[in-house]
């Protein structure tokens, strides 16, 4: 099915919405106050601000979502609010990186911004894996083309070879084999192989400095999935409330399956997303998107573990299969890589980003662009408004083109019946309640047109969903009956200000309420006048 419709203009949409001012006497106004008249800091209720920061204003409506990595860049409580302000809706932590009395207080300052501006914030954790660098130089070293470099089973450099503190690449390695260094910066043909040194020639040159990674493509390496630190971290995160935890390097549905065990073994739920970088894990795709709770393609390590041409191709496949599977996907790595140095993107980043939005990703990834760019605001700005142009042409759900191969599901069901009837009635918005997230995960799998607002009493669940496309999650009280439940949504949904006195709604419910995986009802609901 083409994602491309050039003439699709929906004159249906609902209008943009303004930003909602709170007055000192309590009232709640679209228009900017007049002058003399004071304004309360606090935002009105988490229910109607969410609406703003997934689909913004001044923007439209958004549905795809933006991950900021954090890191230098991001100094202060204030740099942070701002990226929140330009739209990001997830924050990622990169453990590879830092320590964790920085990253307790760049959550501290997620949760303040949670409270300021009322909307959900998610944190994703993304485990640093068994990163193969090379050790600690005395000073950077030029490689030339032609140069022939030495490799030694050193932490520090003792002569003229480079370091290399990992045994299992040179058990690994052959000769004839490329090695690539600085994330394929540098290439190397090796030449000699010794148990405890090797020799290469410099394909492609270039500078040197410790700690650079090393890759051996299409060589497995006898290495863990997780090494001591990343189960340290991963007990920390879990501790400090992330509310999703990447895997690097996944190799196989089993390293997920025993990232989720160790998860299960702290007394945590937390979601696992596998990040796609290794051509062992495309041999064994399906698997892992079936057991994953998200995937990410990270087009970092799998464009130098694979053919560079592949990658895009590789990136429509992964995402594809991610949505066929419900499953949120995530599209990572030098999205925006010049607005590290450049207050604009280049032309091809715009593209860049337009065409994973329009390969039906869920979420979009900055990372060095946010994490140590001298634009980190800018760059959130320019992607939000690169995806917003881009959901424009997206072909969005028609009647009769709802496909999924799951069968028996009644949650499904209920799901693609949501999006029918709204398409068919006209709703302004699909309501979903939901214990455990699985709802509007599928009603976001059909693509419908109108914002799923999905509503739940849980706050963590409220933070996780921030990762779906299409999805506003609304923080709810709890209820105990259906009839509470309907109450409760047709007020969060007014809080929104997207439907007013005599629209139409389509809700979603389970009998009885708060029973994972028991959504069985489905209503159409006019807004009281």
């Amino acid at each position: 099915m083409s994602y491309l419709s050039p003439t699709t203009r929906f004159s249906h949409a609902p209008k943009p919405l303004s930003c909602v001012w709170l007055l000192n006497d309590g009232q709640r106004s679209i228009q900017p106050p007049e002058k003399g008249i004071s304004v309360i800091a606090n935002p009105p209720t988490p229910c109607a601000t969410a609406w703003y920061h997934a689909f913004p204003a001044r923007r439209g409506m958004r549905r795809t979502k933006i991950i900021a990595t954090l890191g230098p860049a991001i100094h202060s409580q204030e740099k942070l609010f701002e990226l929140v302000e330009a739209g990001a809706n997830l924050f990622r932590i990169n453990a590879a990186h830092g320590d964790w009395q920085t990253r307790h207080e760049w959550i501290s300052w997620i949760r303040e911004a949670e409270r300021t501006y009322g909307t959900p914030l998610g944190v994703l954790l993304d485990l640093a894996g068994p990163k193969i660098r090379i050790g600690s130089l005395q000073a950077p070293m030029q490689l030339r083309e032609g140069d022939t470099v030495r490799f030694c089973l050193t932490e520090q450099q003792v002569d003229a070879s480079v370091p290399l503190p990992v045994p299992e690449l040179f058990r690994a390695a052959h000769a004839g084999d490329r090695l690539l260094l600085d994330d394929g910066a540098i290439e190397l043909r090796i030449t000699r192989v010794e148990s405890e040194c090797l020799e290469a020639t410099v394909l492609e040159g270039g500078e040197l400095r410790s700690h650079k990674g090393v890759t051996l493509p299409h060589r497995t390496l006898a290495l863990p999935s997780m090494t001591p630190k990343d189960r340290e971290d991963l007990v920390e995160g879990i501790r400090a409330g992330v509310d999703w935890i990447a895997l690097s390097f996944v190799r196989s549905v089993t390293d997920v399956m025993n990232l989720q065990a160790l998860i299960r073994e702290q007394g945590a739920d937390t979601p696992v997303i596998a990040k796609i970088e290794q051509p062992a894990a495309l041999d064994d795709l399906e698997s892992i998107v079936e057991v994953a709770d998200g995937v990410m393609v990270a087009r970092g390590d799998l464009g130098v573990q694979v053919d560079l041409a592949e990658v895009p191709i590789l990136q429509k496949q992964i995402i594809h299969l991610c949505n066929q599977h419900a499953k949120p996907v995530i599209t990572a790595t030098q999205m925006l890589e010049s607005m590290i140095r450049e207050g604009r993107p280049t032309r091809a980043e715009a593209t860049d980003v337009a065409n994973a939005v329009l390969d039906g990703t869920d979420a979009l990834m900055l990372s060095g662009e946010t994490a140590v760019g001298a634009y980190p605001v800018q760059a959130v700005r320019w992607m939000a408004r690169i995806a917003e142009v881009a959901e424009e042409h997206l072909e969005f759900l028609q009647v009769g083109e709802l496909n999924t191969s799951v069968v028996g599901n009644t949650t499904v069901a209920v799901a693609r019946a949501a999006c029918t009837m709204a398409q068919m009635v006209g709703a302004k918005a699909i309501l979903t309640p939901t214990s455990s997230g699985g709802t509007p995960r599928w009603v976001s799998h059909f693509r419908p047109y109108q914002p799923i607002l999905a509503l739940t009493d849980n706050e963590r669940l409220w933070r996780r969903l921030t990762l779906l496309w299409g999805v506003a999650p609304l923080l709810i009280p709890r209820v105990r009956t259906t009839d509470e439940m309907t109450t409760q949504a047709l007020i969060a949904a007014r809080q929104t200000r997207l439907v007013k006195g005599g629209d139409r709604v389509v809700l979603t419910t389970g009998v009885p309420v708060n029973v994972p995986g028991n959504t069985n009802m489905i209503q159409v609901l006019t807004i009281e006048r």
